[in-house]
Formats: structure tokens, C-alpha cells, sequence
């Protein structure tokens, strides 16, 4: 008997929130066919309300797909990698007050679906900011014997802040200096401490002499999300020095009411 072995790979397409820019609080993603709207969504709750926020997944392909949704709490780890988790698993899950109808559901070629994600926040002493993702994911299909199954994996992103308790704030935990034959390799921690997600929106290192000259000025990345309890690696290299003392000042502005910043020597 001649067998066909077949690999099944997952194509995930990454919720917009996860890496976009500040402002982009309703958006779209697509993803080999399958749309959703909105990738990313904001909403302000007091403890014990109810809200409703439609899910519109629109199939772009010429065929019947199958859908499920799914929900998860997720965590970005410093290297900017996401790590998916059960519900309940972060302690500022917003999956765990939520709900999806339908569950799963077969779209036709060109037509579009509307997912009811219902939250309702309990009425108990909350403050800050809950996230959490819901998947939309179709079952695996292959073109033919032996060819690779591809399963499409779509996502809404949504931030819940309880009114009046956001705090946003940060700092630079922790900076080091590495040498390298291609020049200096800078990295600097910078944690989240307030409680909701922030955006590093911009930020400089500069390197100065023993005597205070200017020798090397670096930007810093822009535009970095970081979650709430999270914390980002950023590494700038920069060019080679000669031996000797140097002080290395970093800033980053996260949106809060002032920089915050740290230094080396």
C-alpha cells in the first residue's frame, strides 16, 4: 500500500495589536483569504457592566471554510516573542469574564460572519488594564496526496481598562555594555510598572567621554508595545571606541508624564 505522508502547518497571522503603532485602536488583518475586524479593541468598564463587541470575519477564498474561535491570555516576553496561554493563566486576564457565539461556524465563498464576544466584568474591586486574544482559526486543508495541510489562524486583540485607575509608567531596570569586533553592543531593560500597556515612542543613548565629548549617539527603537507587567530587551550597537572610560545615558519617552532614563559607565 502506498502511503502519502502529509505535514500539517499552522499559518498564524498575529493580531495588529501585538506590534502596531499607537492610534490603531479598530483595525483589520487578513490572512490567506480569511478578515477580521477589528484586529485591535479598546473599551473603558466599570466593574459590573456588560458589553458586546461584534467580530466581523469575511472569507476572501473561492471555497466553504470551517471556523472556530477560541480565546487565550498571551504574554510578550522581553525579546518581543508572544507566548499564547490558557485563560486564566495571567492575573490580568479579561478572557476569563468573556464569551463567543458562535463558537464555530462554516462561511461560504465571500460572505461574512458576525461573532458576538461578550465581556462581562464582574462587580469586585478591579483597577488598570485586561487583555486577552480570541482566535479564529480554519481546519486544516491540503491541495492534494503529500502536499502540506495549511490551517489559517487569525486573531481580535482586546484591552479592557477599569475607569479612572490606569497608571501609566516605566522605567530602565538595567543597562550593559558589550564589546565587539563590530563595535559596541548597548542593551538596556526598560519595564513596564505601571498598569496597561505602553508604547516606547521614542528614545536616544548617548556615549560620552571621560572628559564629556560627545562620541556616539544612538536612536533607540519606536513605537515598541509593551504589556502591562511586561518587559522590552532593546539592543543598539554602535561604533568601535578606543580603550579607555565612558559614560552611556539612555532616555525613552513611553507616554507617561515624564522620561525616564538610566546609565553606565
Amino acid at each position: 500500500m502506498k502511503r502519502h505522508c502529509v505535514t500539517i502547518a499552522l499559518l498564524s497571522v498575529l493580531v495588529a495589536g501585538l506590534a502596531c503603532s499607537p492610534g490603531s485602536a479598530q483595525t483589520t488583518v487578513s490572512g490567506v483569504g480569511l478578515t477580521v475586524s477589528p484586529a485591535k479593541f479598546e473599551i473603558s468598564m466599570p466593574p459590573g457592566t456588560v458589553y458586546n463587541i461584534p467580530v466581523t470575519i469575511q472569507n476572501g477564498t473561492t471555497s466553504t471554510t470551517h471556523i472556530q474561535a477560541s480565546m487565550v491570555d498571551f504574554n510578550i516576553l522581553p525579546n518581543g516573542e508572544a507566548q499564547f496561554l490558557p485563560v486564566g493563566s495571567r492575573p490580568y486576564s479579561l478572557m476569563k469574564w468573556a464569551s463567543i457565539n458562535p463558537r464555530e461556524f462554516d462561511l461560504a465563498a465571500g460572505n461574512t460572519q458576525q461573532v458576538r464576544v461578550s465581556l462581562s466584568v464582574p462587580k469586585k474591586d478591579l483597577s488598570g488594564e485586561y487583555a486577552g486574544i480570541v482566535f479564529f482559526q480554519t481546519r486544516p486543508t491540503r491541495t492534494g496526496p503529500g502536499r502540506v495541510a495549511f490551517s489559517v489562524r487569525i486573531a481580535t486583540k482586546i484591552y479592557m481598562t477599569i475607569p479612572d485607575t490606569v497608571k501609566i509608567d516605566g522605567a530602565i531596570a538595567k543597562m550593559n555594555a558589550l564589546n565587539s569586533p563590530r563595535g559596541e553592543m548597548y542593551r538596556i531593560l526598560f519595564k513596564n510598572t505601571g498598569n496597561a500597556h505602553v508604547y516606547l515612542n521614542s528614545g536616544e543613548l548617548q556615549v560620552r567621554s571621560a572628559s564629556g565629548e560627545l562620541v556616539d549617539r544612538l536612536a533607540l527603537p519606536q513605537n515598541a508595545l509593551v504589556e502591562r507587567g511586561g518587559s522590552l530587551l532593546i539592543q543598539v550597537s554602535g561604533k568601535s571606541l578606543p580603550q579607555g572610560k565612558y559614560q552611556a545615558v539612555a532616555t525613552v519617552d513611553y507616554g507617561g508624564k515624564t522620561m525616564t532614563g538610566g546609565e553606565i559607565e
